[in-house]
């Protein structure tokens, strides 16, 4: 139990140090993300502070990391698989954390000045269920990413060793780097899905076609030198 409570505090508190530092370079990609052939977020919110937003993601960043932490080494300690135990903590911490990512993305892409605004927005908007749009999203990007990410991570640390920061820095890098690449269509609808105010995409399958239609192939891998590269350096 002390292993696991430490685990929680150690990752609640690098969570936090990291979000600040990469906050602005993640807006930068939210707004690349979020845009469609309507709206071009990057444009028009250009002159919105990219720190917009802060407040929600280092409100979650901890508790986010500490129950992710906390119930993937319990599931270890359980039996389970690197990839399954993966898979558990990114499903219960999202459940906890996805009202706060859609406050987050909206603020990011400059729809409101303040949380406050955003909170009656989404509420007034589309009720309590908008504070879990994409969740399904999520779900599909965050149990992949883990599936992808902890079993890479592992067999580097047997492979090539874990003994000192940079055996722990290269092998982080490469694991997680890889998860975000290969994940980033999910992390492209998320962050359409989390930012509509005007419902211009019905449904998640309406989502995936539009950007199909719309922009390709490639539609679906937006901003995704950016989110591999902030992955590889958390």
């Amino acid at each position: 139990m002390d292993q696991i409570f430490i685990s929680g505090i150690a990752g609640g508190s690098a969570g936090i140090i990291t979000d600040f530092i990469f906050f602005p370079i993640e807006t930068i990609k939210t707004r690349i993300q979020a845009s469609n052939n309507k709206i071009d977020y990057f444009k028009t919110a250009a002159k919105v502070n990219k720190y917009r937003g802060l407040m929600s993601q280092i409100t979650v960043s901890f508790p986010s990391a500490f129950i992710f932490f906390s119930t993937y080494d319990t599931s270890k300690k359980y039996g389970c698989s690197h990839m399954l135990a993966g898979a558990l903590g990114e499903f219960v911490t999202n459940i906890f954390r996805n009202p706060f990512e859609v406050v987050k993305n909206q603020m990011q892409v400059g729809l409101d000045g303040n949380v406050r605004d955003t909170l009656r927005s989404i509420y007034y908007g589309q009720g309590f269920r908008g504070f879990y749009a994409g969740f399904t999203t999520i779900i599909m990007r965050e149990i992949p990413f883990s599936a992808i990410q902890f079993p890479i991570y592992e067999n580097m640390k047997m492979h090539f060793g874990n003994d000192g920061f940079a055996d722990h820095a290269l092998n982080g890098a490469v694991a997680g780097g890889t998860a975000a690449f290969l994940t980033t269509p999910c992390d492209v609808v998320k962050s359409k899905l989390m930012t509509q105010r005007n419902q211009f995409y019905d449904s998640l399958r309406g989502c995936i076609k539009s950007i199909y239609e719309t922009e390709g192939i490639l539609g679906f891998f937006r901003a995704a030198h950016i989110r591999t590269m902030q992955i590889s350096c958390i």
